[in-house]
């Protein structure tokens, strides 16, 4: 039984990139942006990048596929921490911890707990330089058909240019393509209320 798991999970890492790959350069053309994938593996706690599509005359950011997505200061990570379940996502904080990368970096759980209740209302999630100086992300999650994230998909840029832009429309290409890849995974439908009202519950009952 374990190792069907693990077939089926290698099956299922392959046929996200092959999907992502084409809606990832569409995306990073579109944005003229460089576009991430990270995946969430559910056995290790870990969220680590599987591809990347750099844009064309910017300044690439050097792929290192494998590397962890720190859940609390990347739109990758943010955008399935948020969208797990709450003691999932708690273990994966812990596991991690919370660093402080940059002077932007959220090092406070009360104040990464609120936002992830926001990335679960409006869909996506944000950091702005927490993880490197001079760049932002917008990330959107990947959701299989349990509803729960399963990986994400993010675009970044340098910081000056992320701000002139409007964010409601970054977030609406990006939720589009994880919406698409979304439905190729399995996901029908709306989020399951359990995963949507967890963190809320979990922090009106605790703060």
């Amino acid at each position: 039984m374990g190792l069907m798991k693990i077939g089926l999970t290698v099956f299922q890492r392959n046929e996200l990139r092959e999907a992502a790959r084409p809606l990832m350069q569409r995306l990073s053309e579109e944005m003229e942006a460089t576009a991430h994938m990270a995946i969430f593996d559910a056995r290790e706690l870990d969220i680590f990048l599987a591809e990347q599509i750099d844009y064309t005359g910017e300044v690439s950011f050097k792929p290192r596929y494998g590397a962890t997505a720190s859940p609390h200061c990347t739109a990758l990570g943010k955008a399935i921490i948020a969208n797990i379940d709450h003691d999932t996502a708690m273990q994966l904080l812990q596991k991690n911890g919370l660093p402080r990368v940059t002077s932007h970096t959220i090092t406070q759980l009360p104040q990464i707990e609120a936002e992830l209740v926001r990335i679960s209302s409006q869909g996506y999630g944000l950091d702005l330089e927490e993880s490197a100086d001079g760049a932002c992300c917008l990330g959107a999650p990947i959701r299989d058909w349990s509803g729960s994230a399963i990986a994400a998909i993010s675009v970044s840029m340098p910081a000056g240019r992320f701000y002139r832009l409007a964010e409601p429309h970054l977030a609406s290409l990006v939720k589009a393509a994880a919406a698409e890849l979304s439905v190729a995974m399995g996901h029908r439908g709306s989020i399951p209320q359990s995963l949507a009202g967890q963190t809320q519950s979990h922090i009106h009952h605790t703060h």
